[in-house]
């Protein structure tokens, strides 16, 4: 077998093992040996023996890779490597050269631990090394050799060789000095009496290469597969070329990879240290080049080594060296691997649709027609799929490809649409005809269209004009007419009535229905299929009967002898009812990633019921998610019990509902429930019409001459009977559920995300699906409770009367008089002020001039509250909890405050003072900040800069949260990766290792999503159930 056919056999991977390679190895699997530091003559071509050499691969098309001799594409690349000419240290594995030397002795080069008998802790029959060496192996074999356990048993053995006890080795009787590394790669030798001695790369290699194999367990390292001389580099492997590829600028000139840069200053430092060397240089001008080449072996690994500077390009941008291609979040595993993108997936800009379902989402046609199922074709779903397949992929729902039997992957066009949903004659002298032999079939036109010995029975066509464009001639030409023909396949004319079985254009469909409903039995002789094109003309066996000749449906699950056979697989569009998986990033937790019903639509976004924002913390500001369509039939079963959105309304982290009502829910429900709301007969009417309610209607009543219904009863209609329950709204007020019946007003307390807690009785009580139906009701219920009462609110709504705005001014006033007055107290030095325990009079007076200043901002808010009425937008959506506070509506309305830093007033600045304009030291309530004005009255420019310090505060303090919580979920991820509840009887939590976390999942075995606020059970709904409370 050539080399070049070798490269392209497929290599299946047996295992992965990490670990020092040997130079021999380095060698051998290089396939050229890197002496010059040039890479393309001025023609053009690479160098022989360069960096860019051809045996190291290709990259440019049409040539061929000198090594295996394929081209770029089917060419694996190759190692080159650069041989040394005095060995380096490698800068990853420092603190393993570290270990070694203090392990071990200098001169045997033994591990420092005794070997004779009766020094084993326990057992007299036994060494120390024994001891420890038992001890290694235990932890390898219970925590394998990643984690904690193995570092410190490694560690624990190194402190006891470096101890002083250890000063003269017991092997040879040598005196021992104490290794100091100075970082990264300078190692240093410092015995009692000697001062200190600097061990070079090589002292160390040879050093390490002593260490007999049987004591190399003593520093973590396998014999078997590694030696800690490989950590001294005397061979340097260079990447292929397709790893480090340069690019060519418009101007012609050739821009190179950083690893080529790097390479390129290795070689030539190797280069001209063999020449000093070779002239008999000076040691020391042997030692500086000796240096240099270890500088830049170390930056061509990690060009972040603390302690060295980096190595830079001319532009003075840090080179990218192995190690930062490698790791952090733009590095290969987290953005190429982990990060890369994938197919059958989509993004888009979400936005709200109040009359979805919370388990659906609507995907636009043009994403619809890009995502594709692979669905297997089935006796059931046949002529379902021959429909799509008919369709094409321009037309939804239709088809973009089908996987054959033989797995090739075959797209659908607007010609290989009518062959593969159609049938084939096997007749072999049924032909479309050529330019030597014309067609001498039946059906001409059909030819046309579907040339033989392609045909599909029930095929309507039509004329239709098509311009010639060289001659700009109108000719006529024969096409499918896709509507008619679809209508025939579902046995149906244009009108939608069914055409007789006799009729032939039906024909496929009533087969169909003979096969689902006689699946044993022969079709009979009407319906059976021939061929339009030649008549399928009878033919006689050596038997001497006649049969006619046989047509091959191409969707059918049985052979040509009637044996079962898989159906091609068909990957069509998406339609309503799959199952995707939509994901909002950053996923922080598992209601990040839910399942959801596919719903198509027009239009260009995602869209989702608003109930479902909460646990993606989603908005309709500009906000993007992802859809990924599951490809196979196990994980959408899997998907739909698991991953659905009603299966996680209750949060696991405390057993509350987290997908429910907001803002707009909110305030139509408090609209609806609080005092004793009246609805006329026609909201009512529009309310249950937008839920769809048919059910019996609750007692009319008459008020102010109109006749209506009160709101509460309207809004118990949602309310499933079987639970009790009492809780107070957020105005203090009690709310009573009994037997569905709902008294007191409904706000964020009762049906809110995250808060809702008649939300959590109905999940907890009556399960999921009455749990999704009661949020889907509720959420179109009040959404169209505030738009037939034309819900809404405005800057007028925060309006005030003259009076009023006098009365704040007077308290802002007398709030600024008294600070000055406690300013007064205070003095200068503040000697003869009061101050509280712990405190400083100086603290004391800013907690004493805060605690004033909040007062009057309280006032102000109290005036503003008393006059914008109960009946007011705002104040009505701050009350339920829909939206904003009533310290919002006092800023806007009244007074704004004291701005704060850190809980303090305003301090940094100018010297002594916030603004340069304001008197130095003075600490009035002007100075440090107090705004006495309101978002509607308008911000003076100083109260606006003052304002805009704060608010800074709180723009870091998210800026910094959401980077911590990332931090804190990667982390966790980390530490959690291994974990895993297994299939025995308490369910335990285990390691990789198979070690025990924990006895029972959760130590209780509770599961917080369907527990009662962490507890197993309600006591008082049990109770209910005996007693027979609840109903």
């Amino acid at each position: 077998m050539s080399a070049r056919d070798a490269a392209k056999i497929p290599k299946r991977i047996d295992s992965i093992r990490f670990t020092l390679m040997d130079p021999n190895e380095i060698r051998k699997m290089s396939s050229v040996e890197v002496k010059t530091a040039d890479t393309y003559k001025d023609d053009g071509h690479a160098f022989k023996q360069g960096l860019m050499d051809p045996k190291m691969g290709v990259i440019d098309p049409g040539i061929r890779c000198e090594t295996c001799g394929n081209k770029h594409e089917e060419c694996p690349s190759h190692f080159g490597h650069i041989a040394l000419e005095l060995p380096v240290m490698h800068i990853g594995f420092s603190m393993l050269i570290k270990t070694c030397l203090k392990a071990t002795c200098n001169k045997c080069s033994k591990v420092l631990l005794l070997d004779a008998p009766e020094t084993h802790p326990l057992d007299p029959e036994k060494s120390e090394q024994d001891y420890y060496r038992d001890k290694v192996n235990d932890v390898i074999l219970k925590h394998g050799v990643g984690g904690r356990e193995f570092k410190k048993v490694t560690k624990d053995i190194e402190n006891i060789c470096a101890g002083p006890k250890r000063a003269i080795c017991m092997h040879c009787g040598s005196e021992q000095g104490k290794i100091i590394l100075d970082k990264p790669t300078t190692f240093k030798e410092k015995k009692a009496d000697k001062g200190e001695h600097k061990l070079n790369a090589r002292d160390i290699r040879e050093w390490l290469e002593k260490i007999p194999d049987e004591h190399l367990i003593f520093v973590g390292m396998e014999k078997d597969v590694s030696r800690p001389e490989w950590t001294i580099m005397k061979v340097l492997p260079v990447p292929p070329i397709t790893v480090r590829p340069s690019i060519t600028l418009e101007s012609g000139d050739r821009s190179e990879d950083d690893l080529t840069h790097k390479l390129v200053d290795v070689l030539r430092i190797n280069q001209r240290l063999r020449e000093n060397r070779d002239s008999g240089a000076p040691q020391l001008i042997v030692e500086d080049l000796w240096e240099l080449l270890q500088y830049h072996c170390t930056t061509y690994f990690d060009n972040q080594t603390s302690g060295i500077p980096p190595a830079r390009h001319r532009s003075g941008r840090p080179l990218k060296t192995l190690s930062q291609r490698l790791k952090g979040k733009e590095g290969r595993f987290r953005s190429n691997l982990s990060g890369k993108r994938v197919n059958f997936c989509a993004r888009t800009v979400i936005s709200p649709d109040p009359n979805l379902g919370i388990n659906e989402v609507g995907v636009p046609v043009s994403s619809a027609k890009e995502l594709t199922v692979p669905i297997r074709v089935t006796r059931r779903n046949r002529e379902q799929l021959r429909q799509m397949i008919m369709r094409g992929p321009d037309v939804h729902p239709g088809v973009n490809y089908i996987i054959r039997g033989d797995r090739f992957r075959v797209r659908i066009t607007d010609r290989t649409k009518f062959i593969w949903s159609g049938f084939r004659c096997l007749n072999p002298e049924c032909n479309a005809g050529s330019d030597d032999e014309p067609y001498t079939g039946y059906k001409p036109e059909l030819n046309e269209v579907l040339p033989a010995p392609n045909f599909l029975p029930g095929l309507a066509l039509m004329r239709q004009m098509r311009r010639d464009h060289i001659t700009d001639d109108l000719n006529e030409e024969w096409t499918v007419d896709l509507e008619g023909t679809l209508s025939n396949l579902r046995g149906e004319d244009k009108l939608g009535k069914s055409l007789p079985e006799s009729d032939h254009n039906a024909v496929i469909h009533y087969r169909w229905r003979w096969e689902v409903e006689h699946p044993s039995e022969y079709l009979p002789e009407h319906l059976e299929v021939k061929c339009p094109h030649c008549g399928s003309p009878e033919i006689e066996d050596e038997h001497g009967h006649v049969y006619p000749t046989e047509v091959e449906d191409r969707l059918s699950t049985y052979d040509r002898d009637g044996n079962p056979r898989p159906g091609v697989v068909v990957e069509r569009h998406l339609i309503d009812g799959d199952v995707a998986i939509f994901n909002r990033q950053p996923s922080l937790h598992r209601m990040s990633m839910l399942v959801h019903e596919i719903r198509v639509m027009q239009g260009k976004t995602f869209r989702f019921n608003l109930a479902d924002c909460t646990p993606y913390n989603a908005d309709f500001d500009g906000d993007e998610m992802n859809l990924h369509v599951i490809q196979s039939e196990e994980a959408r079963a899997e998907a739909r019990i698991l991953m659905r959105v009603q299966e996680h309304i209750i949060s696991p982290r405390y057993g509350g509902s987290v997908i429910g009502g907001i803002h707009d829910h909110i305030s139509g429900a408090y609209l609806m429930t609080h005092g004793d709301a009246f609805l006329p007969k026609h909201v009512v009417m529009d309310v249950l019409g937008a839920v769809g309610w048919d059910g019996i209607l609750p007692e009319e009543v008459e008020e102010n001459g109109q006749i209506g219904y009160r709101g509460n009863e309207i809004f118990s209609l949602l309310v499933s009977e079987g639970f009790n329950l009492n809780f107070k709204n957020r105005a203090g007020e009690v709310v009573n559920v009994s037997k569905g019946d709902v008294l007191g007003a409904i706000d964020k307390r009762g049906i809110g995300a995250e808060d809702g807690r008649l939300l959590d009785a109905v999940v907890q009580t009556h399960g999921t699906d009455i749990g999704a139906d009661f949020i889907n009701k509720m959420t179109k219920m009040t959404i169209a409770m505030c738009t037939a009462m034309g819900f809404t609110t405005g800057i007028d709504d925060e309006d005030l009367p003259p009076e009023a705005m006098k009365e704040i001014a007077e308290i802002n006033r007398a709030a600024s008089a008294k600070v000055d007055s406690e300013l007064q107290k205070f003095g200068k030095d503040g000697k003869k002020y009061e101050s509280r325990p712990g405190r400083t009079p100086l603290e004391t007076l800013e907690e004493n001039i805060l605690t004033i200043l909040d007062e009057g901002k309280s006032e102000t808010g109290n005036v503003a509250k008393s006059l914008l009425g109960e009946d007011n937008s705002a104040v009505l959506m701050a009350t339920s909890g829909a939206r904003g506070s009533m310290d919002n509506l006092a800023m806007m309305a009244g007074s704004i405050g004291q701005p704060k830093v850190r809980g303090k007033r305003l301090e940094r600045g100018y010297q002594d003072r916030v603004l340069s304009h304001f008197p130095r030291k003075v600490k009035g309530a002007k100075e440090k900040g107090f705004v006495s004005s309101s978002f509607k009255s308008g911000l003076e420019p100083t109260e606006f800069f003052m304002l805009s310090v704060s608010g800074r505060e709180s723009l870091v303090d998210t800026a910094v949260r959401t980077s911590k919580s990332g931090y804190m979920q990667r982390r966790l991820i980390n530490a959690m990766d291994d974990l895993k509840v297994s299939n025995d009887d308490r369910a335990s939590v285990r390691n990789t290792a198979n070690r025990i976390v924990q006895f029972e999942y959760g130590e209780d075995g509770v599961d917080p999503a369907r527990s009662r606020k962490g507890n197993p059970f309600d006591v008082d709904q049990v109770l209910d159930d005996a007693l027979g409370g609840a109903n």
